[in-house]
């Protein structure tokens, strides 16, 4: 991925763990650290509305065709990083999921095993 695709990532990112209107520690350390990897400098975009579903699925869709399942994987990971999906989040995984041609049960099925995962014990 170049820098544009990179930074394009980390924008949807923040619309997924923004979607909800509140950002937790966890999905703060989980953006920061992907910044990092991504070695994305100093973001200048706006960042996306959590209700701007046209412009985050446009932005998903313009992805290279190859970076977007990564991409998609990355949102969820996002959303359930801090143990729980919201209403919002979920609203705009489904859209994203839908851009793309990913069937909601698949989609679904994904969030719940990483909720699965993500819980001490388990």
């Amino acid at each position: 991925m170049d820098v544009e695709e990179r930074q394009k990532v980390c924008q949807l990112i923040e619309a997924v763990i923004s979607a909800d209107g509140v950002i937790a520690d966890a999905e703060r350390d989980f953006l920061r650290r992907v910044v990092e990897r991504f070695g994305v400098p100093e973001r200048e975009a706006v960042p996306f509305s959590a209700n701007d579903f046209g412009r985050t699925t446009q932005t998903l869709r313009g992805l290279a065709p190859d970076v977007q399942a990564r991409v998609m994987a990355l949102l969820v990971e996002a959303a359930v990083v801090d143990g729980k999906v919201e209403p919002e989040e979920r609203a705009l995984l489904l859209a994203s999921a839908a851009t793309l041609g990913i069937e909601a049960t698949a989609l679904e099925e994904r969030i719940a095993r990483r909720l699965r995962s993500s819980v001490p014990g388990v």
